[in-house]
């Protein structure tokens, strides 16, 4: 990625360094310098899902004209314009749904739609198993470059909004961008095999977050959390102290109001209006009482 001009980027100015480097929709000029341009196919998938996966964090908008080749043979990205972003939810749920249809184990690809709260609990886990199988089954009679990742995500995605799956913005952006990234690996390499060039990358993603080292890091981070949570309860007693203290100056002494409230009873009280009066009373009795109650809790 080209780096930031810092010096001349401003509020709705964002300047880059220059590129040099052979667009990646020009076949014939990549193929004349001699690029493998297989393994450039390959790269642009892997370095999208790796994005998406790992990052949370992927480029929305890569059509050819925003890709190139450098002179070093690496994929330079240009115009973040459209980004999105992916939550660890929403990363571990596409990941195991890739993960789901590349091993054929569509029950674990279901269970992943119910679990992560996409699908009403109403519906049954069985049922959308066996819908989405009808997705899945076909694929895996096909040549490879009759296979389409992304219409594979799109078609699943309609099954879903059958079985009440709440829309999800990210997801949907997710969609669309594969639909071009597939187009421009498939110009490169029309005989890609999407779930081959897809499955190392997941596939690490799934050993490194979801295998041992990942749930070990896992307790790890809940350890931290908990000691987090440790090192506040110190404050968290001493404020309660504080409450405990203006409490018993209030049972001691009388309800203290502030002159605003004072001021506002003699008005009501000047007008007579004793239920009105007797409501503002019984307001402040109120919130002395959830005072009170909160302390004991």
């Amino acid at each position: 990625m080209p780096a930031v001009d810092w010096d001349r980027t401003a509020r709705d100015v964002l300047t880059l360094e220059w590129v040099d480097g052979t667009p990646l929709n020009d076949r014939t000029a990549l193929a004349a310098k001699g690029f493998n341009l297989v393994a450039l196919a390959r790269a642009v998938i892997q370095t999208f899902l790796r994005h998406a996966l790992r990052d949370g964090f992927f480029h929305a908008d890569m059509h050819p004209g925003n890709l190139f080749v450098g002179t070093d043979g690496r994929l330079v990205a240009v115009d973040f314009g459209i980004m999105g972003r992916l939550g660890p939810k929403e990363r571990r749920f596409l990941a195991e749904i890739l993960y789901g249809f590349i091993t054929r184990d569509y029950l674990r690809t279901a269970q992943v739609h119910f679990e992560a709260g996409y699908v009403p609990r109403h519906h049954s886990v069985e049922g959308f198993a066996q819908a989405i199988r009808a997705i899945g089954e076909p694929i895996h009679k096909r040549t490879a470059e009759e296979i389409s990742m992304a219409k594979l995500l799109m078609l699943l995605f309609e099954v879903t909004g059958l079985f009440d799956m709440r829309t999800r913005p990210e997801l949907l952006l997710l969609q669309k961008t594969m639909v071009v990234v597939e187009g421009v690996a498939r110009s490169l390499d029309p005989k890609l095999d999407m779930w081959t060039v897809a499955e190392p990358v997941v596939r690490e993603w799934m050993e490194r977050h979801l295998g041992p080292a990942g749930r070990i890091e896992g307790a790890a981070e809940g350890a931290v959390e908990v000691g987090r949570f440790l090192g506040e309860v110190p404050a968290l007693l001493a404020r309660g102290a504080i409450l405990v203290e203006q409490l018993d100056a209030i049972t001691r002494d009388g309800l203290r109001l502030a002159p605003e409230t004072v001021a506002a009873i003699g008005r009501v009280e000047s007008r007579r209006n004793f239920w009105t009066t007797v409501g503002v009373w019984a307001i402040a009795l109120v919130l002395a009482w959830l005072v009170y109650m909160l302390v004991r809790s």
